[in-house]
């Protein structure tokens, strides 16, 4: 046995798949593919299969990752890439296939791309909008949490978590970049950051776009 680390991106339609759906995607594709994957051991054996922390819906990413551990040695990383990238679905492409490098529970950000293109036709308005929301000392939001067992509310200051942001411009739109936590035990949904910086500007765009570029692991060593 051997495990494989399955880079994809997830993009167009294909952002309105959900973690679940997305899981069932694979898992078809595997067995149309054939591929020799292992399956766990016990009353109910289950294919392994181990993703990246879920994408918000609507989110799109060039940087998603699956591991999945073959029963089979013998076949090359590039014959799992070729054959599972012949059955998968338009807009999920698979981009590389190799022996993982860190572990998945290491991953500690994702850096990404938020473009908004205003409903007033100025992007520069906007990007400046976008600027002085984030100088303000405080950016206070409401994020789902739980409480032992129970879901609450919590409130958490966005300021603390918001790394490396740069704002400007592109064509139409006002981009944002941004380095947010993503780890197993704490993370920002970019939706949650994005909705903040609207209702501080009160812009209701035209259009969005949000993408994850990359995932991090400690000291901003890039997810491989």
């Amino acid at each position: 046995m051997r495990d494989v680390r399955i880079r994809f991106s997830k993009t167009g339609k294909a952002k309105y798949i959900s973690h679940l759906d997305l899981t069932r995607c694979f898992a078809r594709a595997i067995f149309r593919a054939k591929i020799p994957l292992w399956f766990t051991e016990g009353f109910n054996p289950r294919p392994y299969m181990n993703f990246t922390s879920p994408l918000t819906l609507g989110a799109e990413s060039r940087a998603e990752a699956l591991d999945i551990r073959l029963e089979d040695e013998s076949m090359t990383d590039e014959e799992v890439a070729a054959r599972l990238g012949a059955v998968m679905p338009p807009d999920i492409r698979i981009l590389s296939a190799a022996p993982p490098v860190y572990k998945m529970n290491q991953i500690e950000e994702s850096r990404y791309r938020v473009e908004v293109e205003p409903s007033n036709g100025d992007p520069d308005a906007l990007a400046e909008a976008f600027r002085q929301v984030s100088e303000q000392e405080h950016l206070i939001v409401e994020k789902s949490g739980k409480r032992g067992k129970r879901k609450v509310m919590k409130q958490i200051d966005l300021k603390e978590y918001i790394k490396d942001l740069s704002i400007g411009t592109e064509g139409e739109r006002a981009v944002m970049e941004v380095t947010l936590p993503s780890s197993s035990q704490f993370g920002v949904n970019p939706r949650l950051f994005l909705d903040k910086f609207l209702s501080e500007t009160g812009e209701e765009p035209v259009r969005i776009r949000m993408m994850r570029e990359a995932m991090y692991i400690a000291d901003g060593i890039l997810f491989e």
